[in-house]
């Protein structure tokens, strides 16, 4: 037999050989996914997410943020927002502003794809009366509230005219992400019920969401509580939000999210699909939750320039 033949032949053995080694592997990575308890891949999923902030809520199939989270001493400042896009996080953003009991508040909601998840969140923050504060709410820089100060918060999650989302909770930052859900900002909308303290700050939230341009008829008030439809924000938008680049980030969030679930499409259940990407390789499993890796929103303000904004237009 000529020399090349049996080379060829060993190369058609090496590759049956790999190929059957890889089948045996996938089918055993399989057989543990399917046979370990629900109950221990939650255990062995929250545990490594509590590190990051965040815990997995099997009745609701989605992500949410802990009130003890690390991201709580960051605060917040309106930054975040423009460097969001950057890491591939295309949301609406709606800050609130208003002043109560001596110091500045700032209430923000905010909805759309964060990589391959698609989610909401409200966060509540204050800042000091202070002579050193810019004039401009949007320059000045907020701190999370107390524990003592934390507000009973709902938001109900729609897609299109589907509810995909129940969160309530008291809280400083509620939130609720659906990992392999695609979903651009302007398909979400969420109502959004905030029970507050007194009236006085009650009221002052209620002034602070007219003058970003919300109407009397847009916002219901029962008592203490006030809900508002958060669909096209009213406010300016960061312009990374709506440049070429997020419309970019936002194919390439569509194509992760395909592929995450073509990838992992021998499992029905997102417990089930993490545990198999975590059996493959942990990096796979880093990947799929990058919505988690939040630090990097947080510190990009260190080294860059403000951010402009944009107002925008709806649906452009």
């Amino acid at each position: 037999m000529p020399v090349q033949y049996i080379f060829i032949l060993l190369l058609l053995i090496i590759l049956l050989l790999f190929i059957f080694t890889v089948n045996t592997h996938l089918k055993s990575i399989r057989l543990k996914v399917l046979h370990t308890p629900d109950s221990k891949k939650l255990e062995h999923l929250n545990g490594l997410l509590l590190p990051y902030g965040f815990q997995y809520d099997i009745s609701a199939d989605c992500f949410y943020s802990t009130i003890h989270c690390w991201q709580r001493k960051y605060g917040y400042r309106r930054l975040y927002d423009g460097s969001a896009a950057a890491l591939g996080m295309i949301f609406d953003c709606e800050p609130i502003y208003f002043d109560y009991d001596g110091r500045h508040w700032l209430i923000e909601f905010w909805k759309g794809q964060y990589g391959m998840s698609a989610g909401t969140e409200v966060g509540i923050y204050a800042a000091d009366e202070h002579h050193s504060q810019p004039s401009d709410p949007r320059k000045r820089h907020y701190k999370s509230i107390r524990d003592s100060e934390l507000f009973p918060v709902r938001i109900n999650l729609f897609h299109g005219e589907k509810l995909i989302a129940i969160r309530e909770m008291r809280h400083w930052w509620l939130t609720a992400f659906f990992l392999g859900k695609y979903c651009p900002p302007h398909t979400l909308a969420a109502n959004i019920s905030i029970t507050f303290p007194d009236y006085e700050m009650c009221n002052a939230y209620i002034n602070g969401l007219k003058r970003v341009g919300y109407a009397s008829t847009d916002i219901s008030r029962c008592l203490l509580t006030v809900t508002v439809p958060f669909t096209q924000p009213k406010s300016e938008q960061p312009a990374a939000q709506h440049s070429a680049f997020s419309k970019l980030r936002l194919c390439l969030n569509h194509f992760c999210c395909r592929l995450y679930l073509g990838f992992t499409g021998k499992y029905t259940n997102t417990l089930d699909r993490l545990e198999y990407l975590a059996s493959l390789n942990p990096v796979l499993l880093n990947i799929a939750l990058h919505f988690t890796r939040t630090q990097k929103r947080y510190n990009r303000y260190h080294s860059s320039k403000e951010a402009p904004y944009v107002h925008r237009k709806p649906f452009e």
